[in-house]
């Protein structure tokens, strides 16, 4: 998995830090942002992650603001689609369908576990 970098978006310091250790076990590169506008910055000075896992709920800009806002960058730049994982601890079907419908992939539901990461490598 070397070699590969995933953004992570989460206003919480310890859901961050878990996400940052579950991908070094990985051996994946990480970078952390604590919200949806500060995901749409980084992306648009890098788009090479291999996924943007995002949480829904932040404050300033949530999940499904910032999703639209990069599909939107993605489109304008002609740029490939990057995989969007949605993060909550909510796994009711209405969430993951706003989340679909926002333009994210899939929905994670917290706790996460290592193989749920992996498969998305």
């Amino acid at each position: 998995m070397e070699g590969k970098k995933v953004l992570v978006v989460d206003d919480e310091p310890f859901a961050q830090n878990l996400l940052k250790m579950l991908y070094a076990v990985l051996k994946v590169e990480c970078t952390v942002v604590a919200n949806g506008k500060e995901a749409l910055e980084e992306y648009q000075k890098s788009a090479n992650f291999v996924h943007i896992l995002m949480d829904i709920h932040m404050p300033i800009m949530d999940g499904y603001e910032s999703t639209k806002q990069i599909r939107l960058h993605e489109k304008a730049k002609g740029l490939p689609r990057c995989k969007i994982l949605g993060l909550s601890g909510d796994g009711d079907p209405k969430t993951k369908a706003a989340c679909i419908n926002a333009g994210m992939d899939d929905l994670l539901v917290k706790p996460l576990k290592k193989e749920q990461l992996q498969q998305f490598l």
